[in-house]
C-alpha cells in the first residue's frame, strides 16, 4: 500500500476539475500560439490558414478570447498537411518541453518530485483551459496521469494526439532524468501516427478510442526527484554569488528577459523570482551596471521586436504578443519610438536591404 501521505496527497490531486465555460470552445492563443509561430516560421501562411477554419486572427493575441475547439483542432491537421508533416505537432511539443512552457512554469518550479509535478499540473492548466479534464491517481500497482477531452472531435485527432503524448512524455522523460525507463510505461490514446519514430517502444503504446489519453507508470516513479532544468525556473547557477561579475550577470537577465517578455506582465518581483534572486538584489546589480529594470525590459522588447520584424515574415499582432505587447498598434507606437518607421515600413527596408 501507499504511504498514508501519499495515499491523502493522491485525494486531493486526483479531483477531477470542473469546467468553467462551455467545452465546445476554448483559448486559440493558448492552444494554437505555439503551432501557428512555427508554421510561419517553415513558410506557412497563417492569416489563411486561420481564414479557412473561421478563427479570427485576433484570437492569437488576445488570451481570453474563445473560439470554436473543433476549428482549433482542424487547423492542427491542416498545417501538418500543409506543410507535409505528420510529425509537425511532435515537434512543436518536444520544443516546448525542452525549452519550457508557459502554462506550467509555476508548476515545473515548485515540484520537488514526480508526483508532486503532476498534482500541481492538475491544478494549474485546469485553471486555464476549459474544454479538457485532467485526473493523476496513483494505486499500489500503478500512477496514472489523463487528460480527457469534454468535447467529441468529428475529424482527424493525429495532431492533437501526438502533442499532448510527446508533450508529457518528454516532461516526465526530461523530469525524472536516469530514472526514466520508456518500456516500464503505458500510454493510452486513440493513434500513434504522429509520433516521431522510436518515440516509443511499441510494447509500451494502447490503441483506443480514449477521448484523450493516458500515461501509465511505476507508482515508485511518483517519489523520484524531479527536475526540468528549464532556464527559466532554475536555480541560481553562480551568477549571483558575492564576487561574481556584474556585467555577466546583467547579460544573464538580458537573455532570460528576452525568452519571457511575451510571457506575462514581468513585474520585477516576477522576473526575480524567475531568475532566482531577490528583487533588491537584482535592483542592485542593475544600479551598478547603470541602468534599471525598466530600461532593460524596454531594450529586451526593442531587440526581440526589431529581430523579428526584420528576419521573420511573424505577423505583426504576433510580434506584439511575443514581445509583451497588447496589439498591433501598441507595437507600431513602441517601434517609432525605438526607429523611427512603422513595422511594417521597417520590414519591407530589410527585404529591400537583404535582396541588394
Amino acid at each position: 500500500m501507499l504511504s498514508p501521505d501519499v495515499n491523502f496527497f493522491c485525494r486531493i490531486a486526483g479531483a477531477w476539475m470542473n469546467n468553467r465555460s462551455d467545452p465546445k470552445f476554448t483559448r486559440a492563443m493558448l492552444v494554437l500560439l505555439p503551432l501557428t509561430t512555427e508554421f510561419d516560421q517553415r513558410g506557412g501562411d497563417v492569416e489563411a490558414l486561420l481564414l479557412r477554419h473561421k478563427i479570427p486572427l485576433s484570437a492569437l493575441t488576445t488570451p481570453t478570447m474563445l473560439v470554436d475547439a473543433s476549428a482549433c483542432y482542424a487547423a492542427m491537421e491542416d498545417m501538418a498537411e500543409t506543410l507535409g508533416d505528420v510529425h509537425f505537432g511532435a515537434k512543436v511539443a518536444t520544443e516546448a518541453a525542452n525549452k519550457g512552457a508557459p502554462a506550467i512554469w509555476k508548476a515545473a518550479k515548485n515540484a520537488v518530485t514526480l508526483g508532486d509535478f503532476l498534482a500541481r499540473i492538475v491544478v494549474e492548466i485546469a485553471t486555464q483551459v476549459d474544454n479538457v479534464r485532467y485526473l493523476f491517481s496513483a494505486s499500489a500497482e500503478a500512477a496514472s496521469f489523463e487528460v480527457q477531452r469534454t468535447l467529441r472531435v468529428s475529424g482527424p485527432t493525429t495532431q492533437l494526439d501526438a502533442i499532448g503524448v510527446v508533450f508529457y512524455v518528454s516532461l516526465i522523460k526530461r523530469g525524472l532524468g536516469n530514472a526514466f525507463d520508456p518500456k516500464r510505461m503505458i500510454v493510452t490514446a486513440p493513434t500513434n501516427a504522429g509520433f516521431p519514430p522510436g518515440f516509443l517502444p511499441k510494447s509500451s503504446f494502447i490503441k483506443s478510442n480514449i477521448n484523450g489519453l493516458r500515461i501509465s507508470f511505476p507508482p515508485q516513479w511518483l517519489w523520484e526527484p524531479f527536475s526540468l532544468g528549464w532556464d527559466v525556473i532554475e536555480t541560481p547557477r553562480g551568477e549571483f554569488a558575492r564576487d561574481a561579475d556584474d556585467g555577466a550577470t546583467v547579460a544573464y537577465f538580458r537573455s532570460l528577459l528576452v525568452e519571457n517578455i511575451g510571457a506575462e506582465d514581468m513585474s520585477l518581483n516576477r522576473f526575480a523570482e524567475i531568475c532566482g534572486t531577490h528583487p533588491r538584489q537584482m535592483q542592485r546589480i542593475l544600479s551598478a551596471q547603470g541602468v534599471t529594470y525598466s530600461q532593460m525590459k524596454d531594450q529586451a522588447r526593442r531587440h526581440l521586436a526589431v529581430e523579428l520584424v526584420a528576419n521573420t515574415s511573424t505577423p505583426i499582432a504576433q510580434i506584439a504578443l511575443r514581445v509583451g505587447l497588447s496589439g498591433p498598434s501598441s507595437l507600431t507606437r513602441a517601434f517609432r519610438q525605438w526607429t523611427g518607421k512603422t513595422p511594417t515600413h521597417f520590414r519591407a527596408k530589410a527585404t529591400r536591404d537583404h535582396d541588394t
